[in-house]
């Protein structure tokens, strides 16, 4: 009986040592967990103040440059030219730039843009051009026009090379003229 005893005290302190064993374990796994929340926490309000920073609030602007083909004839204007892009032209960015500094003259009319190739626009696309219409419906553009619109009707049409000639006529400077 006395071995027995001693038998169940070893099996009493090795239950206790196993008990504070296994309640450490359960404390290190806690902070553990804890610690690794806090960090995530901590890189989120980071994250979401960085991103915060970077989306100040600007206010709406409308645009009022872009109009569609279709609204050609109808802008408040009386002289206005609208220039339609077709982004297959490998000269648009020289009408851009030409356009650009037609604009910075004293004496340049309004200029509207149009891309040729919005899904609204499509059905003014055309295989050939047909420039010299008083209904806009008929209209029919191959390319990259210019159209200088006057009092509501197209006045002057310019297409490929000419649009290319016309645009670096009416942008020269004093200083490119002399």
């Amino acid at each position: 009986m006395a071995n027995s005893k001693k038998k169940n005290i070893k099996n009493t302190k090795k239950s206790e040592y196993s008990d504070d064993n296994e309640v450490s374990k359960l404390i290190k796994l806690v902070i553990v967990v804890t610690l690794i929340v806090f960090v995530f926490y901590g890189i989120t309000v980071l994250v979401n103040k960085k991103i915060e920073e970077d989306q100040t609030e600007q206010p709406a602007t409308i645009q009022y440059d872009e109009i569609l083909i279709g609204n050609s004839l109808k802008q408040p204007n009386d002289d206005y030219y609208v220039m339609i892009y077709d982004d297959e032209d490998y000269d648009v960015n020289l009408y851009g730039t030409y356009l650009s500094i037609y604009s910075q003259k004293d004496e340049a009319i309004r200029i509207y843009k149009s891309q040729l190739n919005n899904p609204i626009n499509q059905r003014f696309k055309a295989e050939k051009s047909n420039l010299d219409v008083t209904d806009i419906s008929d209209l029919k553009i191959k390319s990259s026009t210019l159209l200088k619109i006057s009092d509501g009707k197209i006045e002057e049409a310019y297409e490929g090379e000419q649009l290319t000639e016309y645009l670096k006529e009416i942008s020269k400077t004093d200083e490119t003229e002399e």
